[in-house]
């Protein structure tokens, strides 16, 4: 099998002090090989843009290990971090906000070449090789982020990322700013780059809807917790997980009627309201919004189990397709 572009193993991640807040993340593994994309899913708050943050340093772990292309960065000080930067890139959700108005979209670019010490011809020859991958003319590289529209500036932060020649690219929300015709395009544009250049990408988003067309494999967070691991299809096809089931009802569809028909259905299953719940101090942290839950759900944490075509954390993983039956 060949080495993952990314492991992530037994992540735990703490804010404020250890002792007396619960874990932001805790024990959340996962790998991605080359021209894969994994996504996460969750509602806010499940701990989906702080993995991104670990991963790329923003933010310590407080155990477990992050692995690119096979070495560890966990720790990595910031003149390592300077080095792995070529192979691991980002892409932010605010296109209007990621990009200096005050430099051009050339200096930009060419910002992290120059920190690599990249010879400063090829520093621009790979900015515009850059650009017109995504998309946008040669020229562009000498106009200013406000002559773009949001589309075009999430294209130039695409650009960005690809300019060092990465392995891997975590897209944190990358398209939830933009309109529905533009997020096909970029959606579209991000398959293709990573199917032409094998790249590994972590799309963190909370629709599942867009999770579907670009990724191949997911894991839905709940509370800092992998609730369901597994190929795409099937955890947003054939769930496994009660909170799987609630975000496939709650996913959004272009129909008012369906839409309003969803709306019912996810009323029906009997599923608490996202902030509004009180997590476990033990067990499942769904288990105050489960309608399966029982007991033995806020006595003991429930371990991944292989169900179906996924890997689900539930101690009533049999009854879960009774409950999807009833949407």
């Amino acid at each position: 099998m060949n080495q993952p572009a990314l492991s992530v193993r037994d992540l735990v991640v703490h804010y404020g002090r250890r002792r007396r807040t619960p874990p932001a993340i805790d024990h959340v593994s996962f790998d991605i090989a080359p021209g894969e994309t994994l996504g996460l899913v969750g509602e806010s708050g499940s701990g989906k843009s702080t993995i991104g943050k670990a991963v790329l340093g923003l933010q310590p772990p407080t155990s477990g290990s992050v692995l690119l292309d096979g070495v560890d960065i966990t720790r990595a000080s910031s003149r390592q971090r300077r080095v792995s930067a070529i192979d691991l890139r980002v892409v932010f959700q605010d296109p209007y906000s990621s990009l200096n108005p005050a430099r051009t979209i050339g200096q930009t670019l060419v910002e992290p070449l120059r920190v690599l010490r990249v010879p400063k011809p090829e520093q621009w020859q790979r900015a515009r090789a850059a650009l017109e991958a995504v998309g946008l003319p040669g020229d562009a590289i000498d106009r200013y982020p406000s002559q773009f529209s949001g589309g075009q500036r999430q294209r130039v932060a695409i650009a960005r990322a690809l300019v060092c020649d990465p392995k891997v690219i975590v897209l944190d929300e990358p398209v939830s700013a933009l309109d529905l015709s533009t997020q096909a395009q970029v959606l579209n544009l991000l398959a293709d780059l990573r199917d032409q250049r094998q790249l590994a990408l972590l799309f963190i988003a909370h629709d599942l809807g867009v999770v579907r067309f670009l990724s191949q494999r997911v894991v839905v967070l709940y509370r800092g917790r992998a609730m369901e691991v597994g190929d795409v299809e099937a955890v947003t096809q054939r769930p496994r997980h009660p909170y799987s089931v609630a975000l496939t009802a709650a996913a959004p569809v272009p129909h008012p009627a369906e839409q309003e028909a969803r709306r019912a259905a996810r009323e029906a299953l009997g599923i608490g309201v996202a902030g509004t719940a009180v997590a476990a101090a033990a067990g499942c942290p769904f288990a105050s919004r489960c309608p399966l839950a029982v007991d033995v759900c806020r006595r003991s944490r429930p371990p991944l189990v292989p169900a179906g075509d996924s890997q689900a954390a539930c101690h009533r993983v049999g009854e879960v397709p009774a409950l999807l039956a009833t949407r």
